[in-house]
Parts: structure tokens; C-alpha cells; sequence
């Protein structure tokens, strides 16, 4: 006698995981596995009640890509992406081609994150110092409202979290070359600015600044410049194979997130 099993429940009994696999019409075994495991695993290491949104980037296409796993329904208040310009899908993610791709990610810092506390991650599979790129964020110059990171742009900016107050106050950069794997920019107080790369704390910036948080949503593949509604700019090539967007993370926490992706990539057989 045979059995059918249902992919959905292969290997988990976690509600979350198994609405994101069923929005996203997900039948894959390795790839439920892969998506029950990261999501007990940041429950167990405290992550996933910091995330407001986690793009896994599986499936392969548009249509998986874009959904958000901590909240899978199809609305702009539940943060699922909408990809704009050229995007290029497979099954290591979501590849933007630097000229005119983003995604809205309809998170506005000032609704869904709180006062000095924040945090962005990317995951990427493409090692390239790619100009003026920006690939995560939005900023406007009024009000201290800019939050984004940078990943490996040429010249001794390499990597770095912006929270900006004025001019370069807030801004905590690092000379990281290598732009392959998780990086993540944490905000945890006025005072405390860190940015991470695969778990690891490359720099801090202790100045003391407001971030007023932005009234306009966050763009992955670009910077959504919103204090002259000019919307998507600097664009990057860096494909995405994970991304997140939440309140502050701690040093452990950033670690736990990393251990967490890393094992998750590694499933997919797509880690760097």
C-alpha cells in the first residue's frame, strides 16, 4: 500500500510556514522543508517576532516571489511585493538588472516601525561593485527620514546602514569587498547603529541622532527617494535571495538571523 504525502505538512506542522506555502502554491518538498525550517528556526531564535517582512525569494517566478512569509495575504498592507521593470526570475531569486527594476515592498518605516529602531537585510548571490546602487531602502532629506543600506559601491563606502539626521551623521559604513551573502543594517536606539555582514558586526556609529522614519515605503532593487516624490533611484544588479524588514536587531540576533538564512540558502543548494 502507497501513500500520498501532502507536501504542505511534509516535515512541519508550523501554521505560518504552511500559509505562505499555500499562497504561494508551493508544492516542492525540498523547498517546504526549507520554508518550515527557517520559520521554526527565527521563532526559536526570537528573529521572526522582529520581522515585520521576509521576502524567501522560492518558487522561481514573479508570482512566488512576491509574497511576504510572516503575513501571505495578497494586500498591500500585508507588505507583498510588486516588481516594476526588468526582473529576472529563477530558482536562486530575484535578479534586478540595475537600470529600471524595484519592488514596493508597501512598508512605510513611520506606520510599521518605531522610534530608533529598525533593521534591513539582503541576501545576494552576486559579487559586484556596482555604481551609485542602493539596493534597499527609501529616503527623503527632510526630517532625518533616510533608512537604507548599500552593498559593495565602489570607493571606501563598500557596505553601509544610512539613517540620516543630517548629512552623514547617521550613516555607519565598513570597507567589506566581498558583497555575497546577508547583509544586515540594524537600528536599535538614538544612539546605536550597526551594520552586519553574515552575522558578523563590521561597524558601529554611537552618534546621537533622531530618525524621524519615513511616511513612504521601502523599495527593494532600489532606493525610493521620496522628499521630491522622485521615486525609484539607484538602482542594482544584485540579485536577492532572502530579504527583511523589521525592528532593531541585536548583535545576537543579527548572528541568529544569519545561522538561520544560511541554513535555509543551504537547503536550496544556492548559499554563498
Amino acid at each position: 500500500m502507497s501513500f500520498l504525502v501532502n507536501p504542505y505538512w511534509y516535515g512541519c506542522g508550523d501554521a505560518d510556514a504552511n500559509a505562505f506555502l499555500t499562497a504561494a502554491g508551493i508544492t516542492d518538498a525540498t523547498i517546504s522543508q526549507a520554508i518550515c525550517t527557517l520559520v521554526t528556526s527565527m521563532k526559536a531564535n526570537g528573529t521572526w517576532a522582529k520581522c515585520s517582512a521576509i521576502y524567501p525569494f522560492v518558487g522561481g517566478t514573479a508570482t512566488t516571489h512576491r509574497w511576504n512569509l510572516k503575513d501571505p495575504r495578497d494586500l498591500n498592507a500585508a507588505f507583498r511585493l510588486s516588481f516594476i521593470g526588468g526582473w529576472t526570475h529563477s530558482s536562486n531569486g530575484a535578479l534586478p538588472n540595475g537600470t529600471n527594476a524595484y519592488a514596493d515592498s508597501f512598508l512605510i518605516p513611520n506606520i510599521s516601525l518605531t522610534a530608533n529602531s529598525g533593521h534591513l537585510s539582503y541576501y545576494t548571490r552576486t559579487n559586484s561593485a556596482f555604481t551609485s546602487e542602493i539596493p534597499m531602502g527609501v529616503s527623503g532629506s527632510l526630517g532625518g527620514t533616510g533608512f537604507d543600506i548599500v552593498i559593495r559601491r565602489p570607493g571606501n563606502t563598500n557596505r553601509f546602514l544610512s539613517s540620516e539626521s543630517s548629512g552623514v551623521t547617521g550613516i555607519v559604513t565598513s570597507t567589506s569587498t566581498d558583497s555575497r551573502g546577508l547583509t544586515t543594517g540594524s537600528i536599535t536606539s538614538s544612539s546605536s547603529r550597526k551594520i552586519y555582514k553574515n552575522g558578523t558586526l563590521l561597524n558601529t556609529n554611537s552618534s546621537t541622532i533622531t530618525w524621524a522614519r519615513n511616511t513612504f515605503s521601502i523599495f527593494i532593487g532600489a532606493i525610493n527617494i521620496s522628499d521630491n516624490v522622485t521615486g525609484p533611484n539607484f538602482y542594482t544588479n544584485k540579485q536577492c535571495s532572502f530579504a527583511s524588514i523589521g525592528i532593531g536587531l541585536t548583535d545576537g540576533e543579527a548572528a541568529a538571523l544569519y545561522t538561520a538564512v544560511q541554513a535555509f540558502q543551504t537547503t536550496l543548494s544556492r548559499q554563498v
